[in-house]
């Protein structure tokens, strides 16, 4: 190739460093702009729900420990058993259809503690965020769970002789 007449090799070196960098650029600039999705399997976020979003769950463990869980089921709930599952808690009927002997493994000694000397999960409903808890006397495999709607779960030891509805969201916005 004759002197002149073409690119130098420096300048083809130069060229398909700016090309890279470009590359590398759009794809940085790509990366940066993409919209962060949920995951496919995701059933629950944290914290109450926003509106029609899905199951607002109060889990509260007192007396058996000082923790309180709320989550929110995403979408309708076909009972507060699938609610307690979509929220990631597991549970345990304790051979007892319809009551709840451990949440999350609490109580620890499980059954027949649960149902003969240590106490039960109460299950309690709010028709929405604010509205008082109301004790639920027909169990969480019973009634649908609409989105918008409030549950919740309080552990009534046998000895305090009632049930008591969780801690928080018994009136005004369900926070945690």
């Amino acid at each position: 190739m004759a002197e002149g007449s073409g690119p130098t090799t420096a300048t083809r070196r130069a060229r398909a460093l700016a090309a890279t960098g470009l590359l590398l650029l759009g794809l940085v600039a790509a990366a940066c702009t993409t919209t962060p999705t949920a995951p496919p399997n995701q059933t629950y976020k944290e914290g109450r729900c926003a509106g029609a979003e899905g199951v607002t769950v109060v889990v509260d463990f007192a007396p058996l420990t000082d923790r309180i869980t709320v989550r929110c089921a995403l979408g309708a709930q076909a009972n507060g058993y699938a609610a307690l599952t979509a929220i990631g808690l597991s549970y345990d009927a304790g051979r007892f259809p319809g009551g709840i002997c451990q949440i999350d493994g609490l109580p620890t000694q499980g059954y027949p503690y649960c149902w003969t000397t240590g106490g039960y999960w109460s299950y309690w409903k709010a028709g929405s965020a604010g509205a008082p808890w109301v004790y639920s006397g027909t169990g969480p495999t019973v009634d649908a769970l609409a989105p918008g709607s409030v549950e919740g779960w309080h552990f009534a030891p046998f000895a305090n002789g009632t049930a008591t509805p969780p801690r928080i969201g018994t009136s005004g916005p369900i926070v945690p």
